[in-house]
């Protein structure tokens, strides 16, 4: 199967799942949160965050593991996969203890942390237990996704790993409703992952008989992986970055502000991460097929497919900003009430921020895929900015001081520095092509959003009374926006134009 195949395929079955995924979650948010409290969905929420801020300790060994597999899966080199393979499982082992150990102690301060909570400190010490269990098999025996990655054949663990976990929300649900137990809900959250992962286990064995699944990793191994460890010990310091800009938000409310306002907070940012990770799932299998490219060193091929994704990500990230600007507020109203609404400035920031987190990723798939990550100072001056900017402007502004924080760490690090690195240290080529390209798309969206404001200054949005109304409300003002946008990268963009070009070759070939 041929790389753009395996990527459509990626793509259609991630999207199936996630989109599955999305509703079944719509449900079970608000059964929990009726069934449950805002409390204690809070403190879950925070408690995920704390495991997140643990698992620190792996910092970048997929990512870089995945970096090293795209030459040889290109080489058909088994030998050397299964000591890369070998070597994750070796390095993953002992993270995973680690990762124990440090969980193991913090419970010790939990009396303190928690001692302000309505949630009884053995019910908050069990569902810490069941997410910490659920890290760590992944540390133990799920690493081996990362060679499906790098294959291009991540949607047989999507398929997995989303059906089983679709299952588990769906019995919390009935666990709630018909039982109201909270232990058994807790105890779903640990049960489900030894499934996933005996069913992973068994798959990868059909798909790859000749992998080793426990090799022993000789000292002749480790050295011959020197590089790797080297590329492991950079990315982590990015993944520090990654984690400070997108899993100290709830730590910090929690801190500054009270558990229930990370339920709240974490009702705008789960939309918002379905919407991301939908977009994803679009993408799912790219980011190989862009290690591919990079293995074959066609500089002209390579920013012709660049300058194709990025006219697409500005299309998805401008429509999708548009349609939850004016739709969000009356979708949180009719899905759990006008108790759960937060202010509009929060909401254009959580916009703003998602519209980054869009545009960012052609840059971000380079960069992995040429595997530059030398600037390691860059995510340590990031997470200073956020950690900073966010903890002096939650106590003037309060959540959104939190997201301002966030914003300004991005715009100077992913959005300013990152380009200019991955043009000058990747493509080898001068920055100032980025930089004339990304404000040409920005100028484009600008313009359909002129165009789009004219045309619709006179009509109100109507508010909804359901979410039917609301969705032929969106309907009628996303098409319109859409349309226009979509007219506009027609005309002005040359990436754009490529894509659609390629897209309809694709059909006809389907055709023929």
């Amino acid at each position: 199967m041929s790389r753009v195949a395996l990527t459509i395929k990626n793509a259609w079955i991630a999207l199936v799942f996630q989109l599955i995924y999305i509703v079944i979650q719509f449900f079970s948010r608000d059964i929990f949160l009726e069934k449950l409290g805002d409390s204690f969905i809070g403190t879950v929420e925070t408690l995920k965050s704390i495991l997140q801020f643990l698992n620190l300790s792996e910092l970048g060994i997929g990512a870089a593991v995945g970096f090293s597999l795209y030459k040889p899966l290109f080489d058909n080199n088994r030998d050397k996969i299964n000591e890369i393979i070998g070597y994750l499982g070796f390095l993953y082992k002992r993270i995973g203890f680690f990762v124990l150990t440090s969980a193991l102690l913090l419970m010790f301060f939990f009396p303190l942390i928690f001692k302000d909570t309505e949630i009884s400190l053995p019910i908050i010490i069990f569902l810490f237990i069941a997410l910490l269990v659920s890290n760590l098999i992944s540390y133990f025996f799920a690493y081996y996704m990362f060679l499906l990655e790098a294959d291009q054949k991540g949607y047989i663990n999507i398929t997995i790993n989303q059906s089983v976990f679709v299952l588990r929300l769906v019995l919390q649900c009935i666990v709630l409703i018909y039982l109201e137990n909270i232990q058994l809900w807790i105890l779903l959250e640990l049960v489900t992952p030894f499934i996933y992962i005996f069913i992973l286990r068994k798959k990868i064995r059909q798909v790859y008989p000749w992998l080793i699944f426990n090799l022993k990793v000789t000292k002749e191994i480790r050295n011959n992986n020197k590089a790797l460890l080297k590329k492991i010990k950079q990315l982590s310091f990015h993944k520090l970055g990654t984690f400070v800009s997108n899993s100290t938000d709830n730590i910090i409310i929690f801190s500054f502000i009270n558990p229930s306002t990370v339920a709240f907070v974490g009702n705008y940012q789960m939309i918002m991460n379905n919407i991301n990770l939908l977009v994803g799932k679009l993408f799912e299998g790219t980011n190989a097929g862009v290690g591919n490219l990079v293995a074959e060193n066609d500089i002209k091929n390579m920013l012709k497919v660049f300058w194709e994704f990025m006219a697409l990500r500005f299309f998805i990230a401008g429509c999708s900003s548009i349609l939850l600007f004016i739709g969000f507020d009356s979708l949180i109203s009719l899905w759990l009430g006008d108790k759960y609404l937060l202010s509009q400035t929060v909401l254009l920031a959580l916009i703003i921020i998602f519209f980054m987190l869009q545009v960012r990723q052609p840059i971000d798939s380079f960069k992995q895929a040429y595997g530059l990550y030398d600037d390691i100072w860059s995510p340590v001056i990031q997470s200073i900015i956020n950690l900073l900017f966010s903890i002096v402007f939650v106590i003037k502004y309060g959540v959104l001081g939190v997201f301002l924080g966030t914003m300004i760490s991005q715009f100077i690090i992913v959005m300013l520095w990152r380009p200019y690195y991955v043009f000058k240290y990747g493509f080898q080529i001068n920055h100032w092509i980025y930089w004339k390209g990304f404000g040409f798309h920005l100028v484009l969206f600008a313009i359909t959003y002129l165009l789009y404001h004219l045309l619709t200054q006179n009509y109100n949005f109507e508010s909804s009374t359901n979410l039917i109304t609301l969705f032929v409300n969106l309907l009628k003002f996303g098409v319109l926006f859409i349309s226009i946008y979509f007219a506009v990268l027609s005309l002005f963009s040359r990436g754009f134009r490529e894509l659609l070009n390629r897209v309809v070759q694709l059909i006809r070939n389907k055709i023929q």
